[in-house]
């Protein structure tokens, strides 16, 4: 007997809801999370413990349970904040490392083994002893010193620890505030706070950590040199025969312009010449010079092509010897460029970019003689090939 089309149409509803409820439970019943339990795993056992500055690495054996998913420390990083600190391994590993303590000490490190459905085991109380971390024994290094226009600081940093070594001076109310921070990984170095009269000037410095530890902080009042920008009107291109010429229309006194952007002082790629090359120019007064701020060429060109990489800075009094010799000439200081980033060739972050844009700034010595003329020899560019190019150069120092 044939079936009318109102029945098959509610048959066919009927099997498409039951299939739609199978359908349902199956899927309900798949998205279950697995393994899921109450159970807590097994703890870490055979735990020892490698101390460093700052902070520990510590090695266990792991609890032999199939669903582990990983290990967790818990740790207070102070004595004035008893705020949790967290680091965390997965179980394909038998270490993890604590670290961000604020001095040298005894702390406890509490290790948890965590299951697959979060279930955490009972702590094992580790004891950890770290060494002074990098905030104090960088502290404990600084040197502060009169500069131009200011205080300068240099410090020694061993472990290469990311810090900020912050520079506070009293503001027109005499309250201290930030005047100059320096975020550093380097080994060592030194840096100014400029800006300041030749009048006594109270400086006080301290460092921080990305986990916000502070060492003390050190005092120390200086009469701050004397310092200007020099006049670049008065500099002139000097050509001495060993000097390198410029080519494709770009010429060194573009590089006193004022003016950043191309063009700027380019010289020829020379295949029968090896490295290094040089050129000279006037600065049309004579001064100690405190700084220099050079300007790569710009754009795609940053960390690039011919952008110098390394270069020495001589200097003369007076006028250098028409051979082109160095003989006369006195070694002012050795100039490396700095990628902060430290990424490959060709990749550049943002900060990158705008550290570059702004310039990048050189500190004479303060031994440094009184000069006139500058002669820069280039001993290596961002390619590794034999010329030079940059935009823009200037200068500070005392021309009293």
């Amino acid at each position: 007997m044939l079936l009318s089309m109102k029945k098959i149409k509610i048959l066919f509803s009927l099997v498409w809801v039951s299939a739609w409820f199978c359908s349902c439970a199956d899927t309900d019943e798949i998205r279950k999370p697995l393994g899921a339990d109450a159970t807590k795993p097994g703890v870490v056992t055979n735990t020892s413990v490698v101390n460093f500055a700052g902070g520990a690495t510590i090695s266990y054996s792991l609890p032999a349970d199939e669903d582990l998913q990983y290990v967790v420390a818990e740790y207070v990083i102070n004595s004035t904040s008893k705020q949790l600190s967290e680091a965390k391994a997965s179980h394909y590993t038998n270490k993890l490392t604590v670290e961000g303590f604020s001095a040298a000490g005894d702390y406890e490190v509490k290790l948890y083994a965590v299951d697959k459905s979060d279930n955490k085991s009972e702590p094992v109380i580790v004891k950890i002893a770290p060494q002074a971390p990098p905030v104090q024994t960088v502290f404990n290094s600084l040197q502060l010193g009169v500069d131009f226009g200011g205080l300068n600081v240099a410090f020694n940093n061993p472990s290469e620890a990311k810090l900020a070594i912050v520079v506070i001076t009293p503001d027109n109310n005499g309250d201290f505030i930030p005047t100059e921070t320096l975020y550093t990984q380097m080994k060592g170095g030194s840096f100014a706070a400029r800006g300041f009269d030749t009048l006594s000037r109270k400086f006080g410095v301290y460092v921080r950590d990305r986990w916000n530890n502070y060492s003390d902080t050190v005092f120390k009042e200086v009469k701050p040199f004397f310092e200007k920008k020099l006049d670049k009107t008065k500099f002139r291109e000097y050509v001495l025969p060993t000097d390198e010429e410029s080519g494709y229309g770009w010429r060194i006194p573009f590089v006193w312009d004022d003016l950043t952007n191309e063009p700027g002082f380019h010289t020829i790629p020379l295949s029968d010449r090896d490295m290094p090359i040089h050129f000279t120019f006037d600065l049309g007064t004579v001064a100690k010079l405190s700084r220099f701020r050079l300007w790569q060429r710009q754009g795609d060109w940053f960390y690039k092509h011919g952008n110098p990489r390394k270069w020495t800075m001589w200097g003369s009094e007076k006028a250098p010897n028409p051979d082109g010799s160095f003989n006369g000439w006195t070694k002012l200081m050795d100039c490396e460029s700095i990628k902060p980033s430290g990424s490959p060739y060709g990749v550049n972050t943002g900060e990158d970019i705008a550290y570059m844009s702004a310039g990048e700034e050189f500190v004479f010595p303060l031994s440094a003689p009184k000069v006139r003329y500058i002669r820069m020899q280039i001993h290596q560019n961002w390619s590794d090939t034999k010329f030079v190019h940059f935009t823009e150069i200037t200068f500070w120092g005392d021309t009293k």
